[in-house]
């Protein structure tokens, strides 16, 4: 029987996953690593069943946050239950922590992964073309999503009275920006 640890990495294409976080350095001596996030909080990391790293497309192992909290930097440092010691911490830099996409909880009616949102086609009511969501900020307030077409940027608030349609099947959002945010008056 081939022990887990020592399994070849299973060959997985990056979209198979869900990268929640990727690893940047090592923190301290004691196998701990330095996280910036790319999802909503280390809560999200530390209730997560599934977690696993993945590096390169393919998925080194299944891991466990045993410690975690938030640096003055806004990355998470955290101990992870199976990475022993600083050596092998190191050889995780760049690696991710992901969870198979389809293992990912579905979001409540209403609520959107980032990931799902960055792509969409934006557009106004009257269906004139703003662009497409290449990013989504965390603000204090709310969620931003950064719209471009060519050179232009537009910052959407992700709020209810703004958003008025996200079709992900479609891949489209439809918006209805503040009259002093109108589309017209940003060309």
């Amino acid at each position: 029987m081939v022990d887990e640890g020592q399994r070849p990495p299973a060959e997985k294409s990056p979209e198979d996953f869900v990268t929640l976080g990727v690893i940047v350095r090592t923190h301290g001596l004691k196998g701990e690593v330095k996280v910036r996030l790319t999802c909503s909080g280390i809560d999200r990391l530390k209730n997560c069943d599934g977690l696993r790293l993945v590096k390169d497309g393919g998925e080194i192992k299944r891991v466990s946050v045993e410690r975690a909290f938030l640096h003055n930097d806004g990355d998470a440092i955290l101990r992870l239950r199976e990475v022993v010691g600083v050596e092998e911490a190191q050889s995780l830099r760049g690696a991710a922590l992901a969870v198979p996409a389809n293992e990912r909880a579905k979001p409540s009616p209403g609520e959107y992964y980032v990931d799902d949102l960055v792509g969409l086609n934006v557009e106004e009511a009257d269906g004139k073309t703003l662009g497409r969501v290449e990013e989504v900020l965390e603000m204090p307030a709310n969620w931003v999503c950064v719209v471009r077409e060519g050179e232009r940027e537009i910052l959407v608030p992700f709020l209810k009275s703004v958003v008025r349609e996200v079709d992900l099947k479609a891949r489209r959002m439809k918006v209805d920006l503040p009259e002093e945010m109108d589309g017209d008056a940003l060309d």
